[in-house]
């Protein structure tokens, strides 16, 4: 098989639903989808001496990344959005690639202001970086590729 290699370019990323949802795209330098697992139980020992394995399970996931602080911005400014949304539940879509290359990833959120916003170093670009927790299962719809075009829907986090 030869090598694959996904690029993140040409992507978006929007928050809310339309027709109210803000694409914030242009703002982000770094996008990504975090995964974390956590034991389930315990390892168990049988009386023959063999010991199973301790199971485990999703514990959570997060879309998470570093945007250009834009408060200057007359309007759509992400550290606005953050700020006006603080804690509430916000849908997103999420396209790695745009819509052609790849995966369309859509959730919720609960937006939390990242720890910093409002400066930063002197006469540089500004950024923040952020992490929201995803409140619902994330929904993955590949790209179209032949018969590959199904919707996959992932089971509930404990």
């Amino acid at each position: 098989m030869a090598v694959v290699e996904s690029r993140l370019k040409d992507g978006t990323l929007t928050l809310g639903t339309s027709p109210n949802d803000v694409d914030f795209s242009c703002q982000v330098t770094n996008a990504r989808v975090n995964s974390s697992y956590e034991d389930d139980g315990s390892a168990q020992e049988t009386l023959c001496g063999d010991l199973i394995a301790v199971g485990r399970k999703l514990s959570g996931r997060s879309l998470a990344g570093t945007f250009i602080q834009d408060w200057t911005a007359a309007a759509d400014s992400i550290v606005d959005y953050c700020y006006l949304h603080e804690l509430e539940e916000v849908a997103f879509t999420y396209a790695p690639a745009g819509t052609t290359g790849g995966p369309t990833l859509t959730g919720t959120v609960r937006i939390e202001v990242p720890g910093e916003t409002y400066g930063g170093d002197v006469n540089t670009r500004i950024t923040s970086d952020f992490e929201w927790q995803m409140t619902q299962p994330l929904v993955r719809t590949p790209p179209v590729v032949g018969t590959r075009g199904a919707k996959t829907k992932e089971p509930a986090s404990a």
